[in-house]
């Protein structure tokens, strides 16, 4: 009796596994069969679609980037130096100076120079208005025209302080 029961028992686990075999060979060939399918329609779908020339968006989207970036960059330097050429008027040289400097940083170019040079010769700096002018210069060989250089008055001596009187007060 012990025997049939564990025969009985290995019986229904051998059918047991073949069932579960049968099984998941069944999903096997249902999945291929799916993927066959899917296949097939992908290959359908590439002949019914119409055919359309890859965009390349980002580069589209960095060169709108990139105009943002430069118009931004071209008010602040143009604020700047509208900015600095009222404080220069206005005999604020040292801010005038400073706003200079600043668009000259983002970008050099030969207005910002002939102005910084025009500042620095108003404030005595000879020499750093000189190399202002000659760095614009070469920048731009038309800003000669626009260069106006005045002949520089040399500092007089003070004068010296007379002698007093011989015995007077």
């Amino acid at each position: 009796m012990r025997y049939l029961r564990w025969i009985a028992l290995i019986a229904l686990l051998f059918w047991l596994a073949l069932a579960c075999k049968s099984r998941s060979s069944m999903r096997i060939r249902t999945l291929n069969k799916d993927k066959d399918r899917m296949e097939n329609i992908k290959e359908a779908a590439k002949d019914t679609l119409p055919k359309v020339a890859p965009v390349d968006t980002v580069s589209k989207e960095v060169q709108e980037l990139k105009a943002e970036h430069y118009n931004f960059l071209t008010n602040l330097i143009i604020n700047n130096m509208v900015r600095a050429q009222q404080a220069a008027y206005d005999g604020r040289f040292s801010e005038a100076e400073k706003l200079l400097l600043q668009a000259l940083k983002w970008h050099t170019t030969p207005g910002a120079l002939m102005l910084l040079g025009s500042v620095y010769e108003v404030q005595g700096k000879a020499r750093s208005a000189d190399s202002c002018w000659q760095e614009a210069r070469r920048l731009d060989p038309n800003a000669d025209s626009r260069i106006t250089e005045f002949p520089r008055q040399e500092a007089e001596p003070a004068p010296k302080p007379s002698p007093p009187p011989p015995g007077g007060k």
